[in-house]
């Protein structure tokens, strides 16, 4: 059996009627706890604020995501001190320069494991290859699920793709003035029409 430092679960836009999120999040989290259950990692992270789109809409949503994800989990019997939460992020490349300024580095955490939605990994893959770089191990676990209509990874891919261009890879310092500003973030404002969008 591989072991990790860190199992990580990242945050996604929930319903904004109801709050709940999609379930791939929750069979994420499922999954997330029985592999440390099986001693695969000592923490479990998880990641995220409330997705831009929240911001965008004019939306005020009640909890982080990373709280939430967090409170699921002890309700599931994990001990809150085996998780670490990020609660800074609002789209998939805060979630990565938030977890490795916040967690990893401090904690010398090189070894991850990302429970994820299959349908999402491609694309967190190239963005752990870019914003974690190579001093870091990314294993990813898929979680099998349907991909809703209002996930168009291949489009996100490309944009976040272009923004990324002038960036070093795990050169996280130059992310640091450009989060929720950058033209990027303004594309995606202008395009927020579709509600549930999480970047």
């Amino acid at each position: 059996m591989t072991k990790y430092d860190l199992i990580i679960v990242l945050g996604s836009q929930p319903d904004t009627k109801t709050w709940k999120f999609p379930k791939q999040i929750y069979d994420c989290l499922d999954k997330a706890k029985e592999l440390f259950d099986n001693g695969v990692a000592p923490f479990i992270a998880t990641s995220g604020k409330w997705g831009i789109s929240i911001d965008n809409q004019g939306l005020t949503q009640p909890f982080r995501e990373c709280d939430a994800l967090a409170d699921y989990l002890i309700k599931k019997g994990l001990p809150d001190r085996k998780i670490l939460r990020e609660g800074d992020s609002k789209d998939t490349i805060s979630n990565l320069y938030y977890l490795k300024t916040q967690l990893l580095i401090p904690r010398h955490l090189n070894n991850l494991l990302f429970v994820a939605a299959g349908f999402r990994i491609p694309r967190l893959k190239f963005l752990c290859s870019r914003v974690l770089g190579s001093e870091y191990t990314v294993a990813f676990e898929p979680i099998e699920c349907e991909v809703g209509s209002i996930y168009n990874e291949p489009h996100t891919l490309e944009v976040q793709t272009e923004f990324l261009k002038p960036m070093q890879s795990g050169d996280h310092a130059w992310l640091e003035d450009k989060f929720y500003t950058a033209p990027m973030y303004h594309y995606w404002a202008k395009h927020d029409k579709a509600l549930g969008k999480h970047h």
